[in-house]
């Protein structure tokens, strides 16, 4: 992406987007203001979602990684309690976790739309689970990533928010 300016907008949306649709789901999650950085930096995860995202100037993805602790705290709010024990096996709670990405998108295209007046497309979400996630898009020399950490209300729950644009 050679627009700094798109990328700082678009790193923005969907910051704010994340936040705004976490709080009304009924759980909170702040971001680590301090931790932002370039490139895809998270500690292991165990679940993630992944949603293209390309409009007429750019394309690329969403992902968002979260450990265990921050799965089981999301899917049993978002659940209403319905879900108490929320498993990366269970297709119900990953399902859940796709519907978080597809919900902060639309807002974050919402928030986009605001500044950037261009027709913007989203893919369906793609789910990944594991023991050891690290990073689910490529590094390549033309995608500029950026990473949002967020922390959430249960201790040591932590989302990535990692966003990868060319």
């Amino acid at each position: 992406m050679r627009d700094l300016k798109l990328l700082s907008v678009m790193v923005q949306a969907f910051a704010v987007s994340t936040v705004k649709v976490s709080k009304g789901l009924g759980f909170n999650l702040k971001i680590k203001k301090e931790s932002i950085v370039p490139g895809i930096k998270s500690e292991s995860a165990s679940a993630a979602a992944l949603i293209g995202v390309i409009g007429e100037d750019f394309k690329g993805s969403v992902t968002l990684l979260i450990n265990k602790k921050a799965f089981d705290y999301i899917i049993k709010t978002m659940s209403g309690g319905m879900i108490q024990s929320p498993s990366t096996d269970d297709p119900v709670s990953m399902s859940a976790l796709g519907e978080l990405a597809n919900m902060i998108c639309g807002s974050a295209l919402q928030e986009l739309g605001k500044s950037y007046s261009k027709h913007v497309d989203i893919t369906p979400p793609q789910m990944f689970a594991g023991e050891n996630l690290k990073s689910i898009p490529s590094e390549s020399e033309d995608m500029k990533y950026y990473t949002i950490p967020l922390l959430g209300e249960a201790e040591g729950a932590k989302l990535y928010l990692v966003l990868g644009f060319r």
